[in-house]
């Protein structure tokens, strides 16, 4: 279905050239084009979404791997440091 450009519809109907019943299914066709395009829009601006989550959760991942790696290099290095808060005392 194609329909005129709006300001040609508005040209024609400021000059008489456009009946009342022209003017109102070329305006039909226009909102039938206007609701395609935001369902069009819709659906890109989900997939992007879907798309970001999806990358979100895969960077949290990695992030709590990191952070338990260092975690456990950090204990590691505890248990091998001897405690230097511990006085020794001799008899």
């Amino acid at each position: 279905m194609s329909t005129y450009d709006h300001q040609k519809i508005l040209t024609d109907w400021s000059n008489g050239t456009l009946t009342a019943d022209m003017a109102i299914g070329h305006s039909l066709q226009h909102i039938a084009q206007l609701y395609e395009l935001l369902a069009q829009q819709r659906k890109s601006n989900s997939d992007k979404v879907n798309h970001l989550e999806n990358k979100v959760n895969a960077l949290q991942v990695q992030l709590d791997r990191l952070v338990k790696g260092v975690s456990q290099e950090s204990e590691k290095k505890k248990s091998l440091t001897p405690n230097s808060n511990v006085v020794e005392t001799t008899n």
